[in-house]
């Protein structure tokens, strides 16, 4: 089941959010536990690294959010119009004070393609301390939107500063290394801030997550390009238990006064 909510990202678009059952989405994405001899031209393909954390029995996973073409978003609200002028008889039964609930604001499960998935670090090209992963995946624009604990929901999204990057059709885009732990306790994970401290537990699980952008080098032969990241800003995402920000990333993503900035041009993030 998808959910789609209202979102002030980006362009201000409505983005399908992570939901209960996140991890069976159809996003269009494809693990590859080989690297492929040769790249599709109408696909695009991420590799990144993952830490290997865990919160008791569940993995700790990212979760990657595409910002939504304008035919998906067009699709999108004709069947949110469609569900609910099917409904809205029931709805106006019981409303409030008369007061019915329009199309914007109404909440229903999208059958239509997914545009988040989880990062599942089971699936893997390359084993070791970090993990190696490769997916194909739709061209688009790629937001590093929170994490999971084993899939199940958005336990933390990065709604206070994130970045987000582009992956092109018959490329290999490399997002770098990905870390995520805990962040109510110390973390063996040096990159990941530490200064939440225990006090953050009596609101939930945080969880924070931290990049390390990638180095040159090739993959079995194949030519791949490093992320090219823009820095996001604050944004609404009802869907997430906890809120949290990505760690700051040396020369791209800092924060002033708890504002997204990008230290490449000292603008705030978008």
């Amino acid at each position: 089941m998808k959910r789609i909510a209202q979102g002030l990202l980006a362009l201000s678009l409505a983005l399908a959010t992570p939901a209960a059952g996140l991890a069976k989405d159809n996003a269009g994405v494809t693990p590859l536990q080989a690297a492929p001899a040769a790249l599709r031209a109408d696909a695009a393909y991420l590799l990144l690294r993952t830490s290997k954390a865990k919160s008791g029995l569940f993995a700790i996973q990212h979760v990657l959010l595409r910002i939504p073409t304008a035919q998906e978003m067009d699709d999108y609200r004709a069947a949110r119009k469609r569900a609910c002028d099917r409904t809205l008889p029931d709805l106006t039964r019981k409303a409030k004070d008369g007061k019915v609930p329009g199309v914007d604001a109404f909440e229903f499960d999208y059958a239509g393609k997914a545009n988040s998935f989880v990062v599942d670090s089971g699936k893997f090209l390359e084993d070791g301390d970090m993990r190696t992963i490769l997916f194909e995946v739709p061209p688009g624009t790629y937001i590093l939107y929170g994490s999971t604990l084993g899939g199940r929901g958005l336990a933390t999204c990065n709604c206070l500063g994130t970045v987000s990057f582009g992956a092109r059709s018959g490329v290999i885009t490399d997002i770098g290394s990905l870390y995520v732990d805990e962040a109510h306790r110390p973390s063996p994970i040096a990159h990941l801030e530490d200064n939440l401290g225990p006090s953050m537990f009596q609101y939930g699980l945080v969880l924070g997550q931290a990049l390390v952008p990638p180095d040159a080098a090739a993959l079995h032969g194949l030519a791949r390009e490093p992320a090219r990241f823009e820095v996001v800003g604050a944004y609404y995402e009802p869907g997430a238990s906890v809120i949290n920000r990505l760690a700051p990333i040396p020369g791209i993503l800092g924060y002033d006064r708890g504002r997204a900035v990008d230290l490449r041009t000292g603008q705030p993030g978008h």
